[in-house]
């Protein structure tokens, strides 16, 4: 899984969003540290070449995180942002792509702080931490599922016995709709388990 590094202020500027966009976001970003691709994204050529635009949107607001997963071993965000219209404004364009060069002539010796996992960066309180980690791994795992035995959405509600409308939720990142339980019984009516994996937090 590649590690993730925040550029300038888009770590402090994501996690301005509202609290559910910041679940569906960093649901987004674990997805592209996994060597996959965002539910809803656009390329961002206008930034530079391998920058893609994460795309959300909820009744409140339109949301956009910019990232490149092109350049070295790591995931870079190198802007998140609220737009303000439909158009994306110069001004983000101009501070993202400003940002994609300095890391094009300093990727080499930069010191910005690596986190292995998004919901590090996220997340303050260990236990908010530990439970996204937890339902973000077992959203990617149902849906892994879902698409291994080539389901319609249809047969994956009939399979996870939930409705139609649940199963796009999930298959569209929207993990903020999904407690653990939740996912945790899902995962049950695949017929598949969960490992637990008990480790110690090293204070630095």
């Amino acid at each position: 899984m590649k590690e993730l590094k925040f550029l300038g202020s888009s770590l402090s500027d994501l996690k301005a969003f509202p609290n559910h966009v910041i679940q569906d976001a960093g649901y987004q970003l674990h997805l592209v540290q996994l060597g996959r691709m965002p539910k809803d994204f656009k390329t961002m050529l206008t930034v530079g070449a391998g920058v893609n635009e994460i795309r959300l949107k909820d009744k409140d607001g339109i949301y956009r995180v910019v990232y490149t997963a092109k350049i070295g071993t790591f995931v870079y965000v190198l802007h998140a942002f609220t737009k303000k219209t439909q158009k994306t404004s110069k001004q983000d364009i101009d501070l993202a792509r400003k940002r994609y060069k300095q890391l094009l002539k300093m990727e080499q010796k930069m010191t910005t702080k690596t986190y292995q996992n998004v919901w590090d960066a996220l997340c303050e309180d260990p236990v908010e931490r530990a439970t996204l980690k937890m339902r973000s791994d077992i959203m990617v795992n149902i849906e892994k599922t879902i698409k291994e035995n080539g389901w319609t959405q249809t047969q994956a509600a009939k399979h996870c016995k939930v409705s139609q409308p649940r199963i796009n939720d999930l298959l569209t990142g929207k993990l903020h709709k999904f407690s653990l339980d939740a996912l945790v019984k899902i995962n049950a009516n695949l017929g598949k388990s969960i490992e637990l994996n008990f480790v110690d937090n090293i204070v630095a």
